[in-house]
């Protein structure tokens, strides 16, 4: 027998009981690689799939975004336009108050310059009435 050599300390048989021994090990190391390699496939899978995600969630994140930045830019149109029309119809008052203004002014003016000249025509008068009389009592002297 085989078996009884070894366990009585002799040689073991050369070929035989090694063979399967061997064998077994080998199956052993390539179900460890094997499984090994699942692991590593199942990682990677993984990590395949956070990736995919990362993506999609930057993708709407930027999507959101993008939407958000449209909408601040017509609230901002919006108020810029807002602001505009409220400092045309100021300028518009300003310059409706300034015509008017201007308008009294030229009128009091006017009015000013008219008695102005009312005064000066009677005062011209006056000087003429009183030549006048002065020219008819020379002539009267003479005469």
């Amino acid at each position: 027998m085989d078996s009884d050599s070894t366990m009585n300390g002799g040689a073991p048989a050369p070929e035989e009981a090694k063979k399967p021994r061997r064998k077994a090990r080998r199956r052993k190391v390539a179900a460890a690689v094997v499984a090994k390699k699942v692991a590593k496939g199942r990682k990677k899978a993984a990590r395949k799939a956070t990736r995919k995600v990362a993506r999609k969630v930057r993708k709407t994140t930027r999507k959101v975004a993008r939407k958000v930045r449209k909408t601040t830019r017509k609230v901002a149109r919006k108020a810029k336009k807002a602001t505009r029309k409220g400092a045309r119809k100021a300028k518009k008052a300003t310059r409706k108050g300034a015509r008017k203004a201007k308008k009294t002014v030229r009128r009091k003016t006017v009015r000013k310059k008219a008695a102005a000249r009312k005064g000066a025509r009677k005062v011209r008068k006056a000087v003429r009435k009183v030549a006048r009389k002065a020219r008819k009592a020379v002539r009267k002297k003479k005469g």
